[in-house]
Formats: structure tokens, C-alpha cells, sequence
């Protein structure tokens, strides 16, 4: 039996999160999808997720090809097999061949597991999302939002939450 592992921070979850999630999935028996908590995030990124870590968790636990969904608590993928024991990592192929993908890949040869990369969703990102259109304001996320042409001209902030 195979136990996969995808990490990642699944903010604002789009087809990209998807597609690597399902990819890791048809190559495992089993899939963990480790979910970056806040505090994680804002240290490996700079920033705090736009959804919250309670509502991403759950998001990411109601697919149904997810296994388990378990909090992801750092960079050091190491910490997360001592806790979930996985067979193989996967990760995006935007990570092959770079410094942090080699870093990954020797932590994961230290413990006996493998990386596996899968394809990238080219031009799908949080990263690109969220500059556009959305931001947190403590517990609620705004988003710029064009209105109906019949209403008033111009951008509005709304609130969704």
C-alpha cells in the first residue's frame, strides 16, 4: 500500500489545487493532503492565506478523493512524515530542479520516501488570484468587485464571508 502526501497552502482553492490533488491521488493508495496552517504560511510566504486555515482544511477534506487532511506545520517536510509516515511527496514540477526542490528531495531520501513532481498549472495560482481580487480583513475576506453595469460605475468593496 502506498501512502501519497501533497502539501500546500490551498488558499482560494481553484482547478490547479484540484488537478495536483487528483494526480497525487491516482498515484497512491491512499492520500494524505497536508493543509499549511496561517502561522506556517505567514513564515514561509510572508503573508496570511486569504481563507482561513479551518475553512481551507475542510475544503480540502471534503473532496473525495482525500483520504485525510492533516495541518501542515512548516517547510521541513520531514516534521509531517514523522507525523503521517507517506511513502512518496508530491509537488508541483515548478519545484524540479530548484534549490528548494533539491532540499526537498534530499530530506525525503534522509527518510526513505521519494518526490514525486506533477504538472503545474500554468497561469492558475493564489498567487495570482489574490493581488486581483481578494484580501483579509480579520476574519472576513474583500473583494474587489465590479457591480452590475445598471448600478453604479466604478469598483466597490463587498465583503464575503
Amino acid at each position: 500500500m502506498i501512502t501519497g502526501y501533497v502539501p500546500g497552502v490551498y488558499d482560494m482553492l481553484h482547478l490547479g489545487h484540484l488537478r495536483i490533488i487528483e494526480e497525487a491521488a491516482a498515484r497512491c493508495d491512499r492520500l494524505i493532503v497536508g493543509v499549511v496552517t496561517d502561522d506556517a504560511a505567514m513564515a514561509m510566504k510572508g503573508r496570511q492565506p486569504v481563507i482561513p486555515f479551518d475553512e481551507r482544511i475542510a475544503l480540502v477534506a471534503a473532496l473525495r478523493m482525500v483520504d485525510a487532511a492533516v495541518a501542515d506545520v512548516g517547510p521541513d517536510k520531514r516534521i509531517a512524515w514523522r507525523a503521517h509516515r507517506f511513502d512518496v511527496l508530491f509537488k508541483g514540477d515548478d519545484w524540479q530542479g530548484t534549490p528548494k526542490g533539491d532540499r526537498l528531495e534530499a530530506q525525503m531520501r534522509e527518510i526513505g520516501a521519494t518526490v514525486r513532481y506533477l504538472p503545474y498549472t500554468k497561469g492558475v495560482s493564489s498567487s495570482v488570484l489574490r493581488p486581483r481580487r481578494y484580501h483579509r480583513v480579520g476574519d472576513s475576506v474583500t473583494a474587489d468587485v465590479t457591480p452590475d453595469p445598471v448600478a453604479a460605475s466604478g469598483n466597490r468593496p463587498s465583503t464575503i464571508r
